[in-house]
């Protein structure tokens, strides 16, 4: 089935990038409303800064923002580039699944995966939370998944989901009862749980080095470059509990979602690959 979508006509694969493009048009309200316990469906799209709707003709993926000149047409404020950049990545991971699972059932469930992975992404980066209301599903579904993925068995789901939830909920509780602090915050837990359950218990290892790595190379980069990120965290004031408002990030810290959701992909895209490349570079290593 891979074999058939690399060798599906231009127009085929034109298709699902516009049609993942929709979808990131979708999750940019999605990370917007969520985690101000907005509806998703009223009132309809419209512009962050007038409040003035949105046509459908101001609202076409991509286009309408290039057409726009990056502008609200009504109040002349300009447009955030992210909206932009999430149906973009959507559109492209559309596509990349399509190529490596072909045009299945199981390259739309990841679809969906990968997009419930993006949003989860972007509101951590805005408010250092993983929302309930979408690592709890994901977390469901993934369970399901090998329903429609024979390549995933039910038992490698499974302990995925336990395993994920176990390791990282050990290292929330060894640091909220022994260090006194917040060392992994609860909702890089269900994430890591709702990951396993979706890509098996195989992957939570790659994923955790990956995740861990990265994110490290960015907070470096960061503190060399004078930067902190924990300064720059906005609490929900409608929403959050005293407890999360009074939550300050640790200097220098970086959100963590990010960092699992980016592995996630990666292995999900290019697992075997990287398995050759570390394979490659431990036997350089120690040859």
């Amino acid at each position: 089935m891979a074999a058939l979508a690399e060798g599906a006509p231009l127009a085929f694969h034109l298709w699902v990038f516009c049609a993942g493009a929709v979808v990131g048009s979708f999750l940019n309200v999605v990370i917007a409303r969520v985690p101000k316990g907005e509806s998703l469906v009223r009132p309809g799209s419209h512009c962050p800064k007038c409040g003035a709707p949105i046509a459908w003709f101001d609202n076409i993926p991509l286009v309408s923002w290039m057409l726009l000149r990056a502008k609200c047409r009504r109040c002349g404020q300009p447009i955030s580039a992210r909206y932009p950049l999430v149906e973009l990545i959507a559109a492209v991971l559309a596509v990349a699944i399509v190529r490596q699972l072909g045009p299945t059932v199981a390259a739309l469930g990841y679809f969906a995966f990968a997009a419930a992975l993006l949003a989860l992404a972007y509101i951590d980066l805005d408010t250092w939370l993983l929302p309930h209301q979408i690592t709890w599903p994901l977390l469901a579904v993934g369970l399901a998944s090998p329903l429609w993925n024979r390549e995933l068995p039910w038992h490698s789901s499974l302990i995925g989901a336990a395993a994920g939830f176990c390791l990282f909920a050990a290292i929330a509780l060894i640091g909220e009862k022994l260090l006194k602090k917040e060392t992994m915050g609860w909702g890089d837990v269900w994430l890591l749980s709702g990951i396993g359950a979706w890509l098996g218990f195989q992957a939570l290892l790659p994923v955790v080095l990956l995740s861990a790595l990265q994110g490290s190379i960015v907070g470096i980069a960061l503190i060399a470059l004078g930067r902190d990120p924990a300064k720059a965290k906005e609490p929900d004031q409608q929403n959050a509990s005293p407890a999360d408002d009074d939550w300050v990030p640790p200097k220098h810290a970086v959100p963590y979602g990010p960092f699992l959701s980016l592995a996630a992909l990666e292995h999900l895209l290019a697992g075997n690959r990287l398995a050759a490349a570390w394979d490659f570079l431990l036997r350089r290593l120690f040859a």
